[in-house]
């Protein structure tokens, strides 16, 4: 990671930078003896308190009591975090930044530059080429001008030729293996045909998603023939540059909006369509998640702009209930939040083409409290709402919801609220609340009291007063957390054939770095394979430092099985597909980061930790075959995709890329898809 820049450097920026001149061109300023005042941009008043004193360099509001620098401004007027803001103002004032130097940045910046390249060749095919006439009809008849298009760089990948997108990588120096490593290609499923790579986004309309700063980091295409493509959407996979949970759609162009609204109020929608059209009429705080519901981190994310939000999704069911789900993460994170009711069927798009800004803007304004909306839902779910047993179910659901609250304030208000929808005593709702949440403390004390990693007790540790022997070797290092709870796992299930089965198919025991846990792993499955009762048996042949940690996993057996809320199965596939990313990350972190031949093993692995992470169990043990085919060991040449032989390998047939074959099987492209004629 790059390191914090040097104070000599911000004090030159500082120095350099008229905080008066800079804060002038946003703030309307007067002098006011030696300082300049104005009306305060972080709240509203109508008489100036807000004051810039040069000598200093830093402002006050006597109002709100905002106070600093020329960096901080910009941080919070904008929304920007330190380092951007350092670098935007030294760039204004022609001061040369250094910092540390990031190992992997130079594969990153190879993976920006090539996203960049990419979203200007997909915007010039959907002006330019004749196959994107279906793309550019259907902007046009959902009624997106081009200067909307040009804001958000919407384009149209093609079709045909089928090998366009390689052959523009090799025109513009971009090779396959970075294509691959960006989502763009997906290798061969044929490993007969080694050069049959497949565009992922081929004939559909795409969307540039962009970071922060934005900067291009992944696409999604929209599929403009339904009978072709099953899957209306097709997102680019998880990279270097791109975490779906690390990105909200737009945020590039609504934080700076964000921050200066009045409430510092966020719309979140549901969907890239209903954001552009929101950005389109006006309502440009609008954001979205990016290929994934909504998660803790897009709420921390956003967090950083906003003080509020409120929820726009779509008037079915569907929308009501990614709704409660998204509200109950910001008000674990005390943001308050509001719920616009849409009408049955409509979604942000189609609502403010039929009614208009203003009518979208007065359904913002009614948007109802979150505790408001989910009564009224859960209610609607019952055939009789006034029942005393439906009546038990809503005010269930409700304390779990208000249970998730961590602001003090906010749940006392909401409970006030709840207890007078539903009709019932406050005092009796804040008993039940309470007696909610404690129960909530005792579980999550009781899991914590089993998760904790503690280092085996020395039964014979010397007397305080000792004096430590300083020639005694260090301990040995003890497994890492996940084999730990890979040992306690295979104990607690010894005799559960199903998850054993499950464990020797996908976990070879190469993958386990230490002797305690492939003694513990080899003990249970010869055991499963041969009978008797080899665990017993263990603490005559494990080493002797580790016979107190076995005698502790073995002792607390009963208590482990007590304490899991998932089924065998699903941690087991947890626990494997763990071990899998820590194993590739360990190769990768031995790779020489500054070594130019790394670049690319570096990428692949990458892209393996990341599928592995995102993709669904059925698709991640696909990912694990290959892998353990090529080499247990964990050689790159399975992430990158090469069986042992180094012939291209692939599990993409699963993927909704290829949902469709390439009907016809056309011949390669004679020129650069940029430049095919109409």
């Amino acid at each position: 990671m790059a390191g914090k820049f040097t104070d000599s450097a911000l004090d030159e920026i500082r120095a350099r930078v008229d905080i008066v001149e800079f804060i002038g061109a946003r703030v309307a300023l007067k002098r006011a003896g030696a300082s300049y005042k104005g009306c305060c941009p972080f709240h509203g008043e109508k008489t100036p308190s807000f004051h810039v004193n040069p000598a200093r360099q830093r402002y006050h509001c006597f109002g709100c009591g905002e106070d600093g620098d020329v960096f901080t401004f910009l941080m919070k007027l904008d929304g920007l975090a330190f380092m951007d803001a350092v670098r935007l103002l030294a760039d204004r004032a022609g001061v040369a930044l250094k910092e540390n130097v990031d190992d992997t940045a130079q594969v990153r910046n190879r993976l920006y530059a090539l996203h960049a390249e990419l979203a200007a060749f997909y915007q010039r095919c959907l002006r330019e080429t004749r196959a994107a006439e279906t793309a550019r009809k259907y902007l046009a008849d959902r009624g997106l001008s081009d200067d909307t298009v040009k804001a958000f760089g919407i384009g149209y990948a093609p079709a045909r030729p089928r090998d366009a997108l390689v052959k523009w990588g090799e025109k513009y120096g971009y090779g396959t293996d970075l294509l691959v490593a960006a989502g763009a290609l997906v290798p061969p499923r044929d490993a007969s045909r080694p050069d049959d790579f497949y565009h992922r986004f081929s004939g559909r309309l795409m969307f540039p998603v962009c970071d922060r700063q934005g900067r291009v980091v992944a696409f999604s295409g929209r599929v403009l023939d339904p009978k072709a493509h099953p899957a209306k959407y097709v997102n680019s996979p998880e990279t270097d540059i791109f975490i779906k949970s690390r990105v909200l759609y737009a945020l590039d162009k609504a934080a700076a909006k964000i921050v200066k609204h009045p409430r510092r109020e966020a719309i979140i929608c549901e969907g890239q369509i209903d954001v552009i059209r929101c950005h389109a009429c006006g309502l440009e705080t609008a954001v979205a998640a990016q290929g994934t519901a909504f998660t803790e981190e897009h709420v921390a994310l956003l967090k950083r702009h906003a003080d509020s939000v409120v929820l726009a999704f779509d008037g079915d069911a569907a929308g009501g209930k990614a709704a409660l789900r998204t509200g109950a993460l910001f008000l674990a994170a005390e943001i308050p939040v509001r719920v616009a009711q849409m009408p049955e069927g409509e979604d942000p798009d189609s609502l403010l083409r039929k009614q208009g800004a203003a009518a979208f803007r007065d359904l913002l304004e009614n948007a109802v409290s979150i505790t408001q909306f989910q009564v009224a839902a859960l209610r609607k779910a019952e055939a009789n709402p006034d029942s005393i047993d439906a009546l038990n179910r809503v005010s269930r659901g409700v304390i779990e919801m208000l249970a998730a609250c961590s602001s003090a304030v906010q749940r006392s208000h909401l409970t006030e609220e709840a207890a007078r929808l539903l009709h019932l005593p406050l005092s009796a709702f804040e008993e039940d609340l309470e007696r909610h949440r404690e129960h909530q403390r005792q579980q999550a004390a009781y899991r914590a009291s089993f998760k904790a990693e503690e280092p085996p007790p020395d039964d014979f540790a010397p007397e305080e007063d000792a004096p430590p022997d300083l020639d005694a070797p260090p301990p040995p290092e003890p497994p890492s957390r996940t084999e730990f709870l890979l040992c306690e796992f295979l104990v607690e299930h010894e005799h559960d054939a199903e998850v054993l089965a499950l464990v020797e198919k996908h976990l070879p025991p190469e993958l386990l770095r230490h002797t305690f846990t492939r003694a513990v792993m080899s003990a249970v499955m010869g055991q499963h394979r041969d009978g008797g009762d080899k665990v017993a048996g263990l603490g005559a042949t494990v080493e002797p430092e580790w016979q107190t940690l076995l005698g502790n996993i073995i002792a607390n057996k009963q208590k482990m099985m007590s304490a899991r809320e998932r089924t065998p199965l699903d941690a087991a596939k947890g626990l494997i597909t763990r071990l899998w990313i820590d194993a590739l990350q360990q190769t990768r972190d031995r790779l020489d980061a500054h070594a130019a031949e790394s670049d690319m093993p570096r990428l692949s692995l990458s892209a393996q930790i990341h599928r592995l992470k995102s993709e669904p169990w059925e698709r991640a043990c696909q990912l694990m075959m290959l892998a353990s085919l090529a080499d247990p060991a964990m050689a790159y040449g399975a992430a990158a995709g090469r069986d042992a032989s180094g012939a291209p390998v692939s599990a993409h047939e699963a993927d909704s890329a290829y949902a469709a074959a390439d009907p016809g099987g056309l011949p390669p492209s004679e020129s650069p898809p940029d430049e095919m004629p109409d």
